[in-house]
């Protein structure tokens, strides 16, 4: 979408993620790149003849081992993630293929590209070692958030002046079993509007494709409660609240919010132009460059 243009004419960008708590969101994000690794080698029977064989799964431990000693020298700010996707189905054959998708984030794209260069390196050495072939295919990248503050204290006014969601005893008493379930203390969904945070130099966290999109235009970020304090995110507790009420008056909430920031953008150029200078201060001499090539995105696939 970025480089098809399609902000290129926008002054500013709104946008907002589901929560366990409502906010003006002022944290940065992490950045990420996705990639699979496999490892082809050559099928034989595991007890009549595996000196015939080479082992694509040996080559697949060997990675994974490599990765996770390399966990105690990459910067606290580092995540590297890994799924093993396939690593053959019968134990009396020799593999003779494997594959895994690995996720590398740090929350500076500076200082996840080494770490992708680096775990791209072991891969290779990993095939070495089990002598096999290997082949590394990227997925996707993208960039940590580039924080607008000046776009976030409009937002913060217009969440002050909506006041806390107000829940119904029977959502309250929804959000305290997805609590109980998951073994959190059983206080229900935090609504509440706390003033503007400060902005940390690392905010940990997860990644969003509004990363690229804040490198190429203004943008304002908001967070809302849409499950209760503390559930466990990306599981099946928030999702069941996404499904019912507690998540439907999260997503009626964000809408109204980004409504009423939008219209005082619109009708203030004063306001719109504060936070593209501060864009724009913010953004500095960097050029924005995508991780994924132009042209159609790589998807990934079951297949080989």
């Amino acid at each position: 979408m970025v480089n098809a243009g399609l902000w290129d004419d926008v002054d500013v960008n709104i946008s907002w993620h589901p929560a366990a708590k409502t906010e003006s969101d002022v944290q940065s994000s992490l950045a990420l790149v996705d990639f699979k690794v496999e490892f082809f080698g050559q099928a034989a029977h595991a007890a009549a003849d595996p000196w015939n064989g080479r082992s694509a799964s040996d080559a697949l431990e060997l990675y994974t081992s490599g990765i996770n000693y390399y966990r105690e020298h990459v910067k606290p700010t580092v995540r590297m993630h890994y799924h093993i996707q396939d690593g053959r189905q019968v134990v009396n054959v020799v593999p003779d293929y494997s594959r895994l998708w690995v996720r590398v984030r740090d929350s500076k794209r500076s200082g996840m590209l080494p770490v992708y260069e680096r775990v791209q390196e072991m891969a290779k050495g990993a095939a070495i070692l089990a002598d096999v072939d290997y082949k590394v295919s990227l997925i996707s990248g993208i960039y940590e958030v580039l924080v607008n503050r000046e776009g976030g204290k409009i937002m913060q006014n217009n969440l002050e002046l909506l006041g806390p969601i107000e829940y119904t005893e029977d959502e309250i008493a929804f959000g305290k079993k997805i609590q109980e379930i998951t073994k959190k203390e059983q206080v229900g969904m935090n609504s509440n509007i706390k003033p503007l945070e400060n902005t940390r130099e690392n905010s940990g966290g997860g990644s969003t494709d509004v990363g690229d999109v804040s490198w190429n235009v203004a943008n304002i970020n908001l967070r809302v409660t849409t499950a209760p304090k503390d559930t466990p995110w990306h599981s099946w507790a928030v999702v069941a609240c996404g499904g019912m009420s507690i998540g439907h008056k999260g997503m009626i909430y964000s809408s109204k919010a980004m409504s009423m920031t939008m219209l005082d953008l619109f009708e203030n150029p004063t306001l719109v132009k504060k936070v593209k200078d501060k864009y724009k201060e913010r953004k500095g001499k960097e050029v924005y460059k995508a991780i994924i090539p132009e042209g159609p995105p790589p998807i990934p696939s079951e297949k080989k």
